[in-house]
């Protein structure tokens, strides 16, 4: 049988998302990786690697393509935001190379983006989330939380205390959007649907510590309305592929949703290990095989803790 040739676009850090692939279907994937990082840890494990021009750049989008015919790609998983709005921006190209695309349609993408967007877009479809603040108006009270309407990886948030906070941070970083802050336990949600859109895995994990908006200890736990409100969401938006939700379980038990991500969540690998073999799941959909069901195969109430390990290159 065939290899499947997979590019993945700024896989940076990815390592062992990257090596995920390799161990579930030994030998039949073939890893190709694109970064304008020259230094991305995650070109060290692949089987091919390019260091191409920014997203942004001119030039980047010819060097995509020649990398696609060159090593006959089959398909391309972006492992970041910005790689996933230059796909988009590509997209009829993309679609005339016949590729499959694990890729959210336009107007998803545009929503999960752009946070003030997305915080209508609950609003809109009665899907709970914290309340989004005009500062200029009177508004219940505090904690709130800033965050950049286009950022990810948890960057450039702050908690929001007092009025003496909010003059701070308004007038420092006027583009930011303020919500409500609820406290509670933090959730990702790993989703995975087919080429059609329908969902296969949903698999909800605590977020028990963190490190610069990177999950570090997790835990599963299959709480079934987690669950069901997350199937509702997926399939409103018509996703693709790997996704992430992030997700607040209040004291009362209320569950709100924060954030979108179209991409693999950085915990991703903690639902692989207890069950859900995500990359099996693409193997099979691309060479034209029934996808596997999880069904209660999950490992409810296991645990990851990641850490930091190297590569070395003599």
């Amino acid at each position: 049988m065939q290899d499947i040739r997979i590019l993945f676009l700024a896989p940076n850090w990815r390592v062992s998302l990257l090596r995920s692939f390799k161990k579930s279907i030994s030998g039949k994937f073939f890893l190709v990786g694109a970064d304008s990082d020259p230094y991305s840890a995650g070109l060290n494990v692949v089987d091919q690697k390019y260091v191409i021009p920014k997203f942004t750049e001119q030039g980047c989008f010819e060097r995509i393509r020649v990398i696609c015919d060159k090593e006959n790609i089959d398909t391309i998983l972006p492992m970041t935001n910005k790689a996933i709005i230059f796909m988009d921006k590509n997209r009829e190209w993309f679609n005339k190379k016949d590729l499959v695309l694990y890729l959210a349609d336009h107007s998803a993408i545009k929503i999960c983006n752009d946070k003030r967007i997305l915080a209508g877009f609950f609003t809109e479809n009665n899907i709970a989330s914290p309340d989004l603040i005009n500062v200029k108006e009177p508004f219940p009270g505090f904690p709130l939380i800033a965050k950049e309407p286009c950022g990810e990886g948890g960057k450039n948030c702050f908690k929001i205390e007092n009025q003496a906070d909010l003059n701070f941070y308004s007038k420092k970083l006027p583009s930011h959007i303020f919500q409500k802050f609820i406290k509670g336990r933090e959730f990702s949600v790993d989703w995975f649907s087919d080429k059609q859109g329908v969902p296969i895995v949903i698999v909800p994990r605590e977020r028990l510590a963190t490190r610069g908006g990177e999950v570090m200890t997790s835990r599963i736990e299959m709480i079934s309305d987690i669950i069901e409100f997350s199937k509702k969401l997926g399939t409103l938006l018509k996703l693709r592929g790997p996704a992430n939700f992030q997700c607040i379980l209040d004291e009362s038990g209320s569950f709100f949703f924060t954030d979108v991500n179209l991409r693999f969540g950085s915990g991703a690998l903690h639902t692989i290990h207890a069950g859900a073999d995500i990359p099996r799941m693409i193997f099979q959909e691309l060479v034209g095989q029934p996808v596997d069901k999880i069904d209660d195969h999950i490992m409810d109430g296991s645990k990851m803790f990641r850490f930091h390990d190297a590569i070395f290159d003599s």
